[in-house]
């Protein structure tokens, strides 16, 4: 049953996995570094690093949107082959020329170098994902997706709602993944919704480099320091974030720094100049390294409505940034309301635990920030992840060999 699965599914310590030193894995992604810098592709790089340093091969397979972008390149001695495409494989619709392009360039790509890979993972199971599965499939290879979202934004609902090739996909899908890898309870739930059985449901949270030595910088004039990051995109809907932190008292000692880049930035920026927060609240855009920032932040802030399991929260919590996130897919399977970080299931809540934050004292929030940095370094550990999904690999491969010699 899931619900047993999900006990064990984040255990507080998980030991090395042994290198698999013949496993071969391909990994297919709708986009990558450096065309696309969001949380999906940040977590595949650090995963395929950390499997080519356990001695497993990783290849990746991903469009190419731009001419400028090599067919062929490394990137942490990871291969990466590049598929020319003029739209992301995912779009469908007025894109969807570039679909079945990806479609056709997969399935040849696939069945070609057939002998180079064992295991097929997916990125995400978004439009893209059709072709890599019917050719596992076709290959008899074990074909893994790992979902990017749950609930209002759930891979395979967003499939299904894609006009006249929406069912066909979401049931090639479903019907040809071997197995699902779900990152959060929402998403477990989720892909049971839609008629996946337990034993395809495979529970491995999102993993992230730990800090050495995570340390915490105190403010010099005793304000409290607020920290956002990610894709200022619509669904993060940070109008929320600043309509909230512009409620909180005129004389509160309180700056935001915004980090990331994305469609909305103008309007944001606009925004907090009209509500006159130019001095508390800056935007510093999208960053290399975040750990500088986080080291001098004393609160998280994320007001998203949809997530799978969020890399920038982990990564803050790893830091000892205490969180105060809207309760979206993740989010309460990392955060203990109270104890290690505050969850908010509306706007006008959100609005209230920020005043809760400033209010704290500062042996509170040291202690609630112990318990964030005590949670991930226990449970998220891109090491210990990626023990958990060789292990799955491993067994997925000598199912198929099994079946195929019968």
């Amino acid at each position: 049953m899931i619900a047993a699965e999900v006990a064990s599914a984040y255990p507080m310590k998980t030991p090395r996995a042994e290198a698999l030193p013949s496993m071969r894995v391909l990994l297919v992604l709708p986009t990558y570094f450096p065309e696309s810098y969001g949380g999906g592709e940040q977590q595949a790089r650090r995963f395929a690093r950390v499997l080519v340093e356990s001695g497993v091969s990783a290849t990746i397979l991903a469009p190419s949107l731009s001419h400028l972008t090599s067919k062929r390149s490394s990137i942490d001695g990871v291969p990466i082959h590049r598929l020319r495409l003029r739209a992301a494989p995912y779009l469908g619709g007025r894109h969807m020329l570039s679909f079945l392009s990806w479609c056709v360039q997969v399935v040849i790509w696939m069945l070609r170098r057939r002998d180079e890979f064992d295991v097929v993972h997916i990125i995400h199971a978004r439009l893209h994902a059709v072709p890599a599965a019917l050719a596992g499939a076709l290959l008899r290879k074990p074909v893994l997706a790992k979902l990017g979202r749950g609930g209002r934004c759930f891979d395979l609902d967003v499939v299904r709602e894609k006009k006249i090739i929406g069912r066909w996909a979401s049931a090639l899908i479903k019907r040809h993944v071997t197995a699902f890898i779900a990152n959060s309870r929402q998403i477990a739930g989720d892909l049971k919704r839609h008629g996946i059985g337990a034993d395809r449901i495979h529970m491995i949270p999102n993993g992230i480099d730990l800090p050495r030595k995570p340390r915490r910088e105190p403010s010099a004039d005793g304000s409290r320091r607020f920290i956002c990051l990610g894709r200022l995109d619509p669904e993060k809907c940070l109008e929320h974030m600043i309509n909230a932190f512009a409620a909180l008292p005129a004389d509160a000692k309180a700056q935001l720094t915004i980090l990331g880049d994305g469609q909305c930035r103008a309007t944001l920026e606009e925004q907090a100049a009209r509500l006159g927060l130019s001095s508390r609240v800056t935007f510093a855009g999208a960053v290399e390294d975040v750990f500088p920032f986080l080291r001098e932040a004393d609160f998280y802030l994320s007001t998203s409505v949809t997530e799978g399991m969020s890399n920038a929260l982990l990564e803050a919590m790893s830091c000892g940034v205490v969180p105060i996130i809207t309760d979206v897919s993740g989010a309460s399977d990392v955060v203990k309301h109270e104890r290690s970080g505050f969850l908010a299931r509306s706007h006008v809540e959100y609005c209230g635990l920020l005043h809760r934050a400033l209010g704290l004292s500062e042996a509170e929030r040291d202690e609630m920030a112990r318990r964030a940095v005590q949670t991930v370094t226990a449970r998220f550990s891109m090491e210990s992840v990626a023990a958990r999904q060789m292990r799955l690999y491993a067994t997925l491969v000598d199912t198929a060999t099994q079946i195929v010699r019968r």
